[in-house]
């Protein structure tokens, strides 16, 4: 089998469910995030050089894809400002509710400075451990659960304050 392939049958189901949890459970558009991380990496496959393990390397791949389409999302919402939002089918109180708790959690997110922000977005969305965080962000693993306690709590305090919820 293609090494390429087998990383693909073997890390594919993290990274999708990484990017899943970034777009906000959006499964359309955490799929074509996924097809575009592992173009990614194809095309930058021979530049792997083993520093980290290979979920972390794609899942930093799948940031990075997740932060360029977010830029291109933010200008063609700027450039066309009658886009709507349809529901989604089911039980649309508690999807409203759900998608409303989504959007507060990611908007506190984006508040957080350097790297707090990255690492929680680790933490949380793509449950890579402190030893791969601290990987990736040239840190200790110490230093790594510090920052994300301290953003775990500044997170928790905004929601309460800035938007009424207790998580």
């Amino acid at each position: 089998m293609d090494p390429f392939e087998e990383m693909y049958r073997t890390y594919s189901a993290d990274v999708y469910r990484f990017l899943l949890r970034l777009c906000g459970f959006d499964r359309a558009e955490a799929e074509e995030l996924t097809q575009e991380t592992f173009f990614q990496a194809f095309l930058g496959f021979e530049k792997f050089r083993g520093a980290c393990k290979m979920k972390t390397w794609l899942c930093q791949i799948a940031h990075n894809v997740y932060v360029q389409h977010v830029k291109r999302e933010t200008k063609a919402q700027h450039a066309d400002l009658a886009e709507t939002e349809l529901p989604a089918p089911g039980d649309m109180e508690a999807d409203c509710e759900r998608r409303e708790m989504l959007r507060a959690v990611r908007a506190v997110m984006r508040t957080l400075e350097e790297p707090m922000r990255t690492v929680a977005e680790y933490r949380l969305l793509s449950e890579l451990s402190y030893d791969e965080i601290a990987v990736l962000l040239h840190l200790r693993p110490n230093t790594a659960a510090v920052i994300f306690h301290r953003a775990k709590e500044k997170i928790r305090r905004q929601l309460r304050e800035e938007y009424g919820y207790e998580i």
